[in-house]
């Protein structure tokens, strides 16, 4: 705390553009008391909301990071100007001092960008004691955030966090580097540091298709988003973009389209979030201009493939050996109908344990054949190879998939055959195992949890209902057909109930072949 008090004042000379604008409804919300963040309600009309004795850190984080200031300066007005004054004034003064929580890195270099981009907004109304004060905590914070980040800590980050949490962290940490570097005169050097420190990021994490290495879109997504701030505020400034910069945006907004589905969400891949329709669409348009432009339906660098004809989406998680790009659920799949999510993973791991993270990222929590309930590219099979081949005949779309991610442990090449038909009503699957020894297999789908299903008597078909449209699962093969419980992770971190189809067999024979489906009822 001595260190980071010394602090020459300075005024702020520049003030960086808010990219996102915010919801005057939100707005209301919040000046009326209630604080709904992170999936979790809480009503403060009178206590100040930093009082409030809530434990949910995802709750706390969204509120030290004051990112819904957009939301008040939407709603407009003195009143609205002089309630953030109060909740910024409050919050200084219970969080002078250093703290575990508030002044979290990540979470710190949120709030010096909010509070940055909202400058003009809170200093509408002349009021010299509120600037002083405001510009004494956030030279304070800025300099601790400058102690801080670094690639080292970067590291620390990876680890904690894991890749899909970590990567969204280090974009915001790169953020408010710059942002708060560019409000001061006399940076020079900290913005020259900071883009250095960008393109080390971008150039380890981006690969040239544009996609994340995390593999997962809403990492993506969050990503482009941060990069897509960084570049404005550099415009703005009339300070020269890195070419690097330009061109990564301009990737990832177009691989990005890549896993929108009908209904404007994202696919759910490697413990992603579906993400908000609306805020995707802002971030496409912020990105290149081109809200409505079509993406690509192959990613082969990548490891994804999509089908798609008439209603019908099918991404396809098909890995690529030749880049190292694995994941413990080859040839796992999500099935879109319509603007509904019929089948595919169990959600995401945003904001939960590690013991939850491990789960959703299993084989077994996605839509895949399994081995022995086992993951697949583990322990001696890490480095196994696969194999993809994508072709049309008579005016369906195929694709076929091998992978070796079993071959050490089980003796076991695994393929997977997926044809959509050019009418959009029937899915058919073909999964086969080549193996030399009897080993246990599960073949599963993870439904969404508003689909209602019922199995057949005689266990040879199930019945499955969206809201829109009704489909029949049909199979054929040595299995037994199951009707299991399962769960989907929401965004919010809710938990919800659902169920999943499981055809559950052992390897009887060299060969052993397992056809399934999906018929749209008429």
């Amino acid at each position: 705390n001595y260190l980071i008090n010394r602090n020459q004042l300075r005024e702020i000379s520049f003030t960086p553009p808010d990219s996102w604008p915010g919801d005057p409804v939100l707005g209301e919300n919040f000046f009326q008391g209630h604080y709904n963040l992170a999936g979790k309600k809480v009503f403060s009309p009178k206590d100040p909301v930093w009082k409030v004795p809530e434990k949910d850190i995802n709750w706390q984080s969204e509120m030290n990071s004051f990112f819904w200031l957009r939301h008040l300066k939407a709603r407009s007005g003195s009143l609205a100007r002089r309630h953030a004054r109060y909740l910024i004034i409050n919050w200084i003064e219970i969080n002078n001092k250093w703290n575990e929580t508030s002044w979290q890195i990540d979470i710190l270099a949120r709030r010096v960008s909010s509070w940055i981009t909202n400058i003009s907004f809170l200093l509408a109304e002349k009021d010299e004691d509120f600037s002083l004060k405001i510009r004494k905590s956030l030279l304070k914070q800025i300099k601790h955030l400058n102690n801080f980040a670094n690639q080292r800590y970067f590291a620390t980050l990876d680890r904690d966090f894991g890749i899909q949490e970590s990567a969204i962290k280090k974009a915001q940490i790169i953020r408010g580097l710059l942002l708060s570097a560019i409000c001061f005169s006399g940076q020079k050097v900290k913005i020259k540091k900071t883009l250095a420190l960008l393109k080390s990021e971008i150039l380890n994490d981006l690969n040239q298709e544009g996609i994340h290495k995390s593999r997962s879109p809403y990492t993506q997504l969050s990503v482009l988003a941060n990069l897509i701030t960084i570049r404005d505020a550099l415009v703005t400034a009339s300070l020269e973009v890195p070419i690097l910069l330009n061109d990564s945006v301009q990737k990832m907004s177009h691989a990005l389209r890549f896993f929108r589905n009908i209904n404007g969400t994202l696919a759910i891949f490697n413990g992603s979030k579906k993400g908000e329709k609306f805020v995707i669409d802002k971030i496409l348009s912020e990105a290149d201009g081109k809200v409505r432009a079509k993406g690509p339906t192959s990613l082969s660098d990548s490891g994804f493939e999509k089908l798609s004809v008439s209603n019908v989406n099918i991404f396809i998680d098909t890995l690529s050996s030749k880049n190292n790009i694995r994941s413990k659920c080859p040839h796992s799949i999500e099935i879109g109908v319509g603007k509904t999510r019929l089948l595919g993973s169990c959600g995401s791991v945003h904001g939960k344990s590690a013991q939850w993270k491990k789960l959703l990222m299993s084989s077994s929590a996605h839509s895949v054949l399994i081995v022995e309930d086992t993951n697949a590219f583990s322990g001696i099979d890490s480095k196994q190879q696969t194999l993809t081949k994508r072709y049309k005949k008579d005016g369906s779309e195929i694709i076929e998939l091998i992978h070796y991610g079993y071959y050490n442990r089980y003796s076991a090449i695994c393929s997977r055959s997926i044809e959509l038909g050019e009418d959009g009503k029937n899915i058919a699957g073909l999964d086969e195992i080549i193996s030399e020894k009897f080993n246990k297999f599960a073949i599963r789908f993870h439904f969404s949890p508003d689909i209602k299903i019922s199995i057949s008597r005689d266990n040879k078909s199930a019945m499955i209902a969206t809201n829109e449209q009704g489909w029949v699962f049909i199979f054929k093969g040595n299995a037994n057909l199951n009707l299991d419980s399962s769960v989907f992770v929401e965004d919010s971190g809710k938990i919800s109930n659902s169920h999943q189809l499981v055809l559950n067999g052992q390897t009887a024979n060299k060969k052993t072949s397992i056809l399934w489906g999906f018929k749209r009822k008429t």
